[in-house]
């Protein structure tokens, strides 16, 4: 199981998502489902990683992402998201 921080802001129509480690986002109507859009993604996008045979970007410290003035007013939060399985591209 990998642990990936996120960030969540409240829009007009629900929930913009964002992992900044991976620069991926997502959205959803709830916290909950955007949390479930951004699982999503990052599962596809380690399964992308893991085919290419290309190490994940390693995750920088909550501290540092705090520092970032773009996310002050940002809500902070965790997804765990189960590693892909399967062969590793040669």
């Amino acid at each position: 199981m990998m642990r990936f921080l996120v960030m969540l802001e409240q829009t007009e129509t629900g929930f913009a998502v964002q992992v900044p480690d991976l620069a991926i986002a997502a959205s959803g109507e709830s916290i909950e489902a955007a949390k479930r859009a951004v699982t999503e993604a990052i599962r596809i996008n380690l399964e992308a990683y893991r085919e290419a045979g290309q190490p994940v970007p390693e995750g920088q410290s909550v501290a540092k992402h705090l520092e970032n003035a773009e996310f002050r007013d940002l809500l902070f939060a965790y997804v765990d998201v189960t590693e892909p399985q399967g062969r590793i591209a040669a």
